[in-house]
């Protein structure tokens, strides 16, 4: 993470943002609290939120006296945070004012009515107008319209690859895999000359939850020709149809000729971690299906740095089933930073959120986790890309990805992508099985057999 902030610079600029958003807050209605709870994950691995947060709360609470930011965090996975999150979210007197949001999760909380629009603060920070582009805005826009959150990271997805380990399996460097099948013959040729490396890793379990979701099932489904979860045209969700039933077989083809992770390591939550921090460095593992944060693993300012981890990693696209237009695929999601409806001093919230969404703030997590930005200044800033060449093949990702649909319910039909995504891992159904499953289960989950599809 980028220790060489300078001081007077982040005085500067949280007295710019505390002035521009009214500066003391402690005031403002009735019974307002002269207290912002804000909530955050955090991981032994992955401190980057709380280093921002500490960072945000001394800014802020210099220039607003008599307001305190306490910061409350979650220690665990993105699974344990939320089952803590929806706990503390069934009263208003244990809800948080503030707090970090995966935005698939950002609908059901607005259906929920757990969260506050920021139109109003937005409308007159300049920084939203300035710093964000359209696209940005939508992470967490609510289906009445309204803002729900301020964006704090943004990402993309891919493949990264081992390049001893593919010299040793005979493999080309740079490798750029054109379809589905160039993928599995590339684990199937490291399975045979390096044996002791693990071929292919993804996620595809249910202890990791939404990253088994977007980045195993999705990356697979939206690279089949016209695969989607959610159908906008007709406004339904997709119970079946070939784009489903050839992501799941490709899943249970990893794990059916042994090219995955073994399933003592498909099912622990740290997965990434020993993915990132034990075999990559080690060469004990040839590609993993992961997103651009993974190279925050490898950094300086890891738990475990890998200095020669831009010599020694390549990274590319996934290549859309065979080879269909537009060649690649990707998804996009990222973390905003969200207000809950139950806060009691709405002002001073959104003032905290913007003072941790600033340039510097963001500039500092961004640098730290590896996640790309959402702010153009950021990304404008030499300091982003500073060691890190992966960022521009990232970031030109996007030319190709997709979002998840995110509605209300999907959280739930997220849930139903990991149960049959699980079965492939373990081999309790065969691809067939675990499709209809999914068809059978998914009325249930959307609101009625009116609400879904079949696709070709």
């Amino acid at each position: 993470m980028r220790r060489a902030m300078v001081a007077s610079a982040l005085a500067v600029a949280v007295a710019a943002t505390a002035g521009a958003c009214g500066g003391d807050t402690a005031g403002e209605g009735q019974g307002a609290a002269n207290e912002i709870e804000v909530l955050y994950k955090v991981e032994p691995t992955w401190p980057h939120m709380e280093k921002v947060l500490k960072q945000a709360k001394s800014q802020y609470e210099a220039a607003n006296k008599g307001v305190t930011i306490k910061l409350t965090p979650v220690q665990g996975n993105n699974e344990v945070y939320y089952t803590k999150l929806a706990l503390l979210n069934r009263s208003a007197d244990s809800a948080p004012d503030v707090y970090l949001h995966d935005t698939f999760q950002v609908n059901a909380d607005v259906a929920a009515g757990k969260l506050a629009p920021l139109d109003e603060y937005l409308g007159s920070w300049p920084d939203w107008q300035s710093q964000y582009a359209d696209s940005v805005k939508q992470a967490a826009k609510g289906p009445d319209g309204k803002i729900y959150g301020v964006p704090i990271s943004t990402d993309t997805r891919g493949l990264w690859y081992q390049k001893d380990v593919f010299a040793k399996a005979g493999l080309p460097v740079p490798w750029e895999p054109k379809t589905w099948a160039d993928v599995l013959a590339a684990a199937r040729a490291i399975k045979q000359k390096v044996p002791d490396a693990v071929p292919f890793s993804m996620y595809s379990t249910k202890p990791h939850g939404e990253a088994a979701t977007m980045q195993g099932f999705e990356m697979l489904l939206y690279g089949t020709p016209g695969g989607t979860l959610y159908d906008d045209a007709q406004k339904k969700w997709v119970a079946s149809g070939k784009g489903i039933n050839d992501s799941l077989a490709f899943i249970n083809t990893i794990y059916r000729e042994e090219l995955g992770p073994k399933q003592a390591d498909a099912f622990n939550p740290k997965l990434a971690d020993k993915m990132n921090l034990d075999w990559f460095p080690a060469g004990k593992l040839g590609i993993s299906l992961d997103g651009a944060w993974s190279a925050a693993s490898w950094k300086e300012t890891s738990t475990k740095p890998w200095p020669e981890w831009t010599e020694k990693m390549g990274w590319t696209a996934m290549p859309t089933q065979n080879g269909e237009e537009p060649g690649a695929v990707s998804m996009s999601g990222g973390w905003v930073m969200a207000m809950s409806s139950y806060a009691k001093n709405k002002k001073a919230a959104f003032d905290f959120i913007s003072v941790v969404t600033n340039k510097d703030n963001t500039l500092t997590y961004s640098v730290g986790s590896g996640d790309l930005t959402p702010r153009k200044d950021v990304a404008a800033d030499p300091k982003y890309t500073a060691g890190n060449p992966s960022v521009k093949f990232w970031t030109d990702l996007a030319s190709v990805t997709h979002y998840r649909p995110a509605y209300e319910v999907y959280p739930k039909v997220s849930a139903q992508v990991q149960e049959a995504m699980e079965a492939m891992t373990t081999g309790s159904q065969t691809p067939e099985q675990a499709a209809k499953e999914y068809a059978d289960a998914l009325p249930g989950v959307v609101g009625g057999p009116d609400k879904v599809i079949s696709a070709p």
